[in-house]
């Protein structure tokens, strides 16, 4: 009878000791760094923000500079509707994407830059990106899908995009459908 091991294949204890400690010193990593805004964050000026606050608004318009590369879409509106839709779900996921906001932001050393992930070049940042995508530490690799679910999904639901994607679009576009109006007489 084959033995039933308690953890998956691909955790065992060392590996859950080590993820949840990674996890654990990465809160107290984002916690500790700020996340009110500096003077020299303009992004997000005559925006009124749900859920972000301007640095972090700023860093998810510059994520979107870098993964939407020849997309034809305004990256300031892909972080306005990420904004939006954080405000709408509320917690734990919009604190846990603002963490990784702030995370991004502020640990370029680990990508061998010394300046902050908003004040890189586009091509920079993607490359810095790609480093957390293809990270050896798991938590960087989840953080890194998480944002670049949001700029995707964000981007490719506007109509800008579906030249790009065949999407013809709502079948309420693409039907007309007649409903006749019902008269339910008079009523006392």
């Amino acid at each position: 009878m084959p033995r039933m091991d308690p953890f998956p294949p691909s955790l065992d204890r060392r590996g859950f000791l080590r993820t949840t400690a990674g996890g654990a010193a990465a809160v107290v990593v984002a916690s500790a760094l700020p996340a009110g805004c500096a003077r020299d964050y303009p992004q997000a000026d005559g925006l009124t923000l749900a859920s972000l606050s301007p640095k972090e608004f700023a860093v998810a318009r510059a994520a979107a500079e870098a993964l939407l590369s020849g997309v034809p879409v305004d990256p300031a509106d892909v972080a306005s509707r990420i904004d939006l839709e954080l405000a709408a779900v509320g917690d734990p996921i919009r604190s846990d994407m603002r963490s990784v906001l702030r995370l991004v932001e502020h640990l370029t050393l680990l990508g061998g830059h010394l300046t902050r992930f908003t004040a890189l070049e586009p091509v920079d940042r993607l490359s810095y990106l790609r480093g957390w995508g293809t990270s050896r530490f798991e938590l960087r690799r989840a953080a890194f899908q998480a944002l670049r679910g949001f700029v995707s999904y964000f981007a490719y639901i506007q109509d800008e995009t579906r030249a790009i994607t065949g999407f013809p679009g709502p079948w309420p576009e693409r039907l007309a459908l007649y409903f006749p109006p019902v008269d339910f007489g008079e009523i006392a």
